[in-house]
């Protein structure tokens, strides 16, 4: 079930739970500290910070692309003032794959004292 209000395209609860499972396991690594859920012109984004009040590190965004399909984009800040894409499909198993190897490799090389973007 889809919700779906107005042409406003919100995540179902499973989507919803397997977004906020990577967030909770990166607060756990130290990675994140500040989630936030907005709704800005019928577009609903899920965003991941290192601290409250800062830029996201990580924005989530479920898109309408047709009758009941939907394309999930993830993008972060790419050090030239705008988004890369850093994860995307329609199925959000894969998706969260896609999110979850992106975010590791990001963790791993802060763990070896290097500083890598997201979006790279």
């Amino acid at each position: 079930m889809t919700m779906k209000t107005h042409g406003k395209i919100g995540y179902r609860s499973d989507e919803f739970r397997k977004i906020f499972q990577i967030y909770s396991h990166y607060v756990y690594k130290g990675l994140f500290k500040d989630f936030s859920f907005a709704e800005i012109d019928g577009r609903y984004f899920i965003s991941f910070r290192e601290a409250a009040g800062q830029t996201p590190l990580i924005t989530v965004e479920k898109k309408s692309i047709g009758p009941d399909r939907h394309l999930f984009v993830a993008t972060a800040p790419n050090g030239h003032g705008t988004l890369g894409e850093i994860a995307r499909s329609e199925k959000i198993d894969s998706f969260v794959g896609q999110l979850k190897q992106r975010i590791e490799k990001v963790a791993l090389s802060r763990k070896n004292g290097q500083v890598i973007s997201f979006s790279k």
